[in-house]
């Protein structure tokens, strides 16, 4: 009978403790419960969101310009030379000089050549005089026919000989041959003119043009209907090709455009100008901002608002310039681009955006030659 209690106490004392046990657990699972809810709404809370401005891609067109330099030159330009070796008697213009066509600019030593041409001109006359006289004679039968031509013969030659003479002469007397201004005087009075050599430069600035060495990438798409910029001091103006050579300059490579420059334009000879020529046109391409694209090895990747995170999105670029380039690949029409904040993003974050338009027309440069 005492072993009957002894075992009845037991088992009280053993379902006691599995009482206190289950509500010892049932405390600490709840208290475990409310941890993982406050967490979890700590977590909710301290959560980052970054604000973001995004763009709406849309394409446009793309204009493709190339760059080339050269030097701003006179359609019209006279070198004044002289054709023989002679000492300059008198010069009678001056650098900046303004010069009409048929003003005479230089005068040579002319007493030699004066000589000549009068004893030319002397020649000349005997000669004629005896080809009349025998002629008569020739009519009344007192001298043959042949002693008449020999005699014409004569008379044409002392004519040619004269009018050699007398150009020589003139080429005296050194005239300018286009209206214009003097740009350089390289001879002094007494100074000896040499044969060829430039002793004026003469210039005409109503009208000019430059040489750009163009490359032989771009060479094939400029043509005369190619449309061209002139860039100068900061200021712009519309030009044309007049002239495209098709070999091009031995050493360089390069071939030589000639461009013309706009009318009173205020461009002097000499001067260094830009000129872009507009070589492709592209149409309904996607054009981004530069700044956006992150570049992590050779890949490219933008983030674009996907709802509200961020999502980092690989994509191929082509051309660019003035902080714009070409999307190839990986953006569609539509996207959401992140334009600003990208920096601090990772692919996943929250995003609080503001919402604008990508795809303005755009242009791509490149300098050249």
């Amino acid at each position: 009978m005492l072993k009957f209690f002894t075992r009845i106490r037991i088992l009280l004392w053993v379902l006691a403790l599995v009482g206190v046990g289950y509500l010892v657990s049932s405390q600490v699972n709840a208290k475990l419960a409310q941890a993982a809810a406050n967490l979890r709404s700590l977590e909710t809370q301290t959560e980052t969101v970054y604000p973001v401005e995004t763009e709406t891609v849309k394409t446009s067109d793309w204009e493709t310009w190339r760059s080339y330099y050269g030097q701003a030159k006179s359609a019209h330009t006279q070198n004044v030379t002289t054709y023989e070796r002679e000492i300059v008697r008198t010069v009678n213009v001056d650098v900046g000089s303004p010069v009409k066509a048929g003003q005479t600019l230089i005068t040579l030593q002319v007493a030699a050549r004066g000589a000549q041409v009068q004893s030319g001109q002397t020649a000349y006359d005997e000669a004629l005089l005896n080809y009349n006289r025998l002629k008569q004679l020739n009519a009344k039968g007192g001298i043959s026919k042949s002693e008449v031509d020999a005699a014409y013969s004569r008379v044409k030659a002392a004519e040619a000989s004269l009018k050699t003479t007398q150009s020589s002469l003139q080429r005296t007397t050194l005239k300018a041959s286009i209206n214009g201004i003097v740009a350089a005087r390289n001879v002094e009075p007494g100074e000896i003119a040499e044969a060829g050599a430039i002793l004026l430069s003469i210039v005409d600035p109503r009208e000019m043009e430059a040489d750009l060495m163009v490359s032989k990438k771009d060479i094939t798409r400029i043509n005369k209907s190619t449309p061209v910029e002139i860039r100068v001091d900061g200021k712009t103006h519309q030009g044309f090709v007049k002239r495209i050579s098709p070999e091009a300059q031995s050493g360089s490579g390069l071939y030589p455009v000639t461009v013309g420059l706009p009318a009173n334009s205020g461009i002097l000879p000499g001067t260094y100008v830009e000129g872009r020529f507009r070589v492709d046109t592209q149409q309904s391409v996607v054009v981004i901002p530069s700044n956006v694209v992150v570049y992590r090895g050779t890949s490219q990747s933008v983030y674009v608002a996907d709802g509200n995170k961020a999502k980092l999105t690989q994509i191929t670029t082509g051309e660019g310039r003035e902080g714009r380039v070409i999307v190839t690949s990986g953006l569609k029409v539509g996207d959401a681009l992140i334009t600003s904040g990208n920096r601090v993003l990772y692919d996943g974050v929250g995003i609080v955006r503001n919402v604008g338009i990508a795809g303005k027309n755009n242009q791509d440069d490149s300098n050249e030659g």
